[in-house]
């Protein structure tokens, strides 16, 4: 018996990228019972178990992981094929799958990414908001919108906008206040304590911009703590303390003065933003198209 269907490859790189029959099914828009009837149909035609399953999860075997592996690169070709024919009519069509985190989305992704796709009618877009870092590759993700600086990984990143964390207050909380001369006087002020991928950020560090200084770090306090930066820079605009953010999350709310930046002499901790995608060996050409405008969109903003 002969393997025909491109379906039921696509059902198991979601098997594989999920190591669930439930969640590959939501991926794919089928039901467990039929995920479950796609393996089969698959095992039967290749005369291999693909997958090894226990009571939490799917593993595949060894012929399952040589099989997962061209399944990718089969259905990568169909679909850069697929590319080219749309590129070369000029549309854009099909979902693309973004997640950033809150800070961003709302206050630059959402009123951009809209006006992207006013541009391209056939195009859908998916943005999941959300500060925890998805998996790429189980999730079903196209483009992830993340700061640096970035671990070693397989996934491909670009870089849209070198940025640096920045210690901001609002107006009013520097008039109540006073505004600090330096890092070091953080200390003794109110600040709006992060986390970030479960590292609590209580410890900020600057470097000072005159050749040859080091960087150091400084101790801050406060009573208002998160892990949702939207929600940090919320409380920072009410007055309630200082915040350490990346100043492309800021860039707006400064300009409009809602914000003040702390310390010009100082850099705080490098924050790039990266354009990070599963794999190095396809894109779609509309998430290239849709990363090139978004690099565009940045570099126009400093």
């Amino acid at each position: 018996m002969e393997f025909d269907n491109l379906d039921d490859l696509r059902v198991l790189l979601a098997t594989a990228d999920t190591g669930s029959l439930t969640a590959a099914g939501r991926r794919c828009g089928l039901s467990t019972a039929a995920v479950s009837a796609a393996m089969k149909r698959l095992e039967s035609a290749l005369g291999a178990r693909l997958f090894d399953r226990t009571t939490r999860s799917l593993r595949p075997t060894a012929e399952g992981e040589v099989m997962v592996d061209h399944a990718r690169r089969a259905l990568d070709l169909v679909a850069e094929g697929q590319a080219k024919v749309r590129g070369e009519r000029g549309e854009l069509a099909g979902t693309i799958h973004i997640t950033a985190s809150s800070a961003m989305s709302q206050r630059l992704l959402a009123g951009w990414l809209g006006e992207f796709a006013a541009l391209h009618p056939k195009l859908e877009i998916d943005l999941q908001v959300s500060d925890s870092w998805l998996d790429l590759v189980k999730d079903g993700v196209d483009l992830a919108l993340r700061n640096g600086p970035l671990p070693d990984s397989t996934l491909a990143a670009r870089l849209l906008a070198p940025a640096h964390r920045q210690a901001f207050a609002s107006p009013e909380f520097l008039s109540r206040q006073g505004t600090p001369g330096h890092p070091a006087e953080l200390s003794e002020l109110d600040c709006i304590i992060g986390r970030l991928r479960g590292r609590r950020l209580d410890r900020w560090r600057f470097t000072p911009r005159a050749q040859g200084c080091e960087p150091f770090d400084v101790p801050v306090h406060g009573r208002l703590a998160c892990d949702n930066a939207a929600v940090a820079l919320q409380w920072a605009r009410q007055g309630r303390g200082i915040v350490y953010l990346s100043e492309v999350d800021l860039h707006e709310p400064v300009k409009r003065g809602e914000m003040t930046r702390l310390f010009d002499g100082f850099d705080g901790e490098a924050a790039p933003l990266y354009a990070v995608l599963p794999s190095h060996r396809f894109t779609p050409h509309r998430v290239k198209v849709l990363v090139d405008a978004l690099a565009a969109w940045f570099a126009s903003r400093t």
